[in-house]
């Protein structure tokens, strides 16, 4: 099933509004970071990732109309300025979160990033752990996903956050008989190969389950889990995001149950 169930989800960006897809040197990592309203953060977000990185590597900062305030701006300073590793990525089409994460990853892959690295842009995840995604790669997985629950890892963030995590992974788990220790983290790293599977194959969520339903398909594939520390200060989770979670999780119960 197709993202949205349309195909022109599927379809990639166009040469005028894919300004990545224009490189010409191999590139290894495309960092995707869907961003909202982060003036205030993005300076130090983007250098702290940066130096993470190296020359043939990039970072995709993916906008749209939920941005109200001037990140779009400083984004384009640094890509004109500062780093040409940065390219912002302007997406007014998008209807929601899962939207801003597809587009940046048919960005990375059309760039022709060897592996494609996504993060959140608001600092829940720490541009430090960066390199420990690289390792894993460089080992040879097709899928290397952080996990707040094995030793090492941290869950900083309230209780409720805490919980709907922990259940979401427990629900996974026992009823999708998900391995991953971590199903819900959207801190994770693709071979170009499973993230053309997954832009391929689609995603039913409209929200924050979508990174569940990728970790279901990454998990028949040769995968790892690193320990990362994610923060949220956010104490709630919109009840529209629960219900699309619960919704889409037992249609695929039913599914997997039918296909058993």
């Amino acid at each position: 099933m197709s993202l949205n169930g349309h195909k022109d989800n599927l379809m990639p960006p166009t040469p005028n509004d894919s300004p990545a897809a224009e490189a010409s040197a191999p590139l290894r990592m495309g960092v995707v970071m869907p961003l909202a309203n982060e003036e205030q953060t993005i300076d130090g977000l983007l250098a702290r990732v940066l130096v993470q990185l190296g020359p043939e590597d990039r970072v995709f900062c993916i906008l749209d109309n939920v941005c109200k305030d001037r990140t779009r701006e400083v984004i384009s300073g640094w890509q004109r300025e500062k780093d040409a590793r940065v390219t912002l990525v302007w997406a007014p089409e998008n209807r929601c979160v899962v939207d801003a994460y597809f587009r940046g990853y048919r960005e990375a892959c059309a760039a022709g990033c060897r592996w494609i690295l996504e993060m959140d842009g608001g600092l829940s995840h720490l541009p430090e752990q960066i390199p420990q995604f690289i390792a894993g790669m460089e080992e040879g997985y097709d899928y290397v996903g952080g996990s707040r629950y094995l030793d090492g890892g941290c869950h900083d963030s309230f209780f409720t956050r805490r919980l709907l995590s922990k259940g979401g992974t427990i629900l996974a788990r026992g009823l999708l008989k998900a391995p991953m220790s971590d199903m819900t983290s959207g801190f994770e790293c693709f071979t170009r190969e499973a993230l053309l599977e997954v832009l391929e194959r689609g995603v039913r969520s409209r929200a924050h389950f979508f990174q569940t339903e990728i970790r279901c398909m990454m998990s028949k594939r040769r995968w790892k889990e690193v320990p990362i520390r994610y923060a949220n200060t956010y104490p709630t989770v919109a009840g529209a995001s629960i219900a699309d979670s619960l919704r889409v999780l037992f249609a695929l119960w039913k599914e997997r149950g039918k296909s058993r």
